[in-house]
């Protein structure tokens, strides 16, 4: 079985977790692929998030001094050994994907494309159920944005699932520190030239907790990120 190594960043997730503990288990991908997961625990969380996942993993890092998903991204990938694996996905912890969704995003790598990601929008643009309708239109806005500035289509630039390859993920120097990551990752797999091949996903409303993201505020960092990158 090839390795796989999922990256999970963490703030107030404890619900979230507790789905993706029972979904991982009933899934193909643990009983397809050999799976370890590194969690990133922000220091402002305040819930039991760090006890659910020591459930899957003893791979948790304190992320501390410094916040955002991006970071969490980044201090992930400064421990990992990508010699000792063979795809890397980094998935949101809020339990709105399943891993019905990331084995869709690992066939595809599996199939040949460099980095791989789940498109909520993919093959319907109705507004999954769940998600607010200014939530929608700036993603939309910022997919077609970022379509035109790296020229290459994405109907999904805010996703937050997304897989590699070790060697592609070796190539990119990420260095956003917050939701701007999703906006980073598409500009720099254009500069690498690599194969990116978005895959239909279903998504669902995150279970409990509240999204960290800022609409206004974060939506404009995120377009600063695709003008500069």
């Amino acid at each position: 079985m090839e390795n796989v190594t999922i990256i999970v960043p963490v703030k107030d997730e404890e619900v979230g977790l507790q789905y993706l503990i029972e979904d991982f288990k009933d899934s193909r991908v643990s009983n397809n692929y050999a799976v370890s997961f590194v969690f990133v625990i922000d220091e402002r969380t305040s819930d039991d998030s760090r006890k659910f996942a020591s459930e899957l993993s003893h791979n948790i890092i304190d992320q501390k001094g410094s916040t955002g998903k991006g970071d969490a991204i980044r201090k992930a990938m400064e421990i990992l050994d990508l010699d000792q694996t063979k795809f890397v996905v980094f998935l949101d912890a809020d339990g709105s994907y399943s891993f019905a969704s990331v084995a869709i995003v690992l066939n595809s790598l599996e199939n040949g494309s460099d980095v791989s990601s789940g498109s909520r929008f993919f093959n319907s643009k109705k507004k999954p159920t769940g998600m607010s309708s200014l939530h929608k239109f700036g993603n939309n806005l910022l997919s077609k944005i970022s379509s035109i500035k790296n020229r290459r289509r994405i109907t999904d630039l805010c996703t937050g699932l997304w897989g590699f390859t070790s060697e592609s993920i070796g190539k990119l120097k990420i260095k956003s520190t917050g939701f701007d990551l999703e906006a980073e990752i598409a500009g720099l797999i254009t500069k690498k030239n690599l194969r990116h091949v978005e895959v239909g996903v279903e998504w669902n409303q995150r279970k409990g907790g509240e999204s960290k993201l800022k609409s206004f505020r974060d939506g404009f960092i995120i377009l600063l990120r695709i003008l500069r990158t």
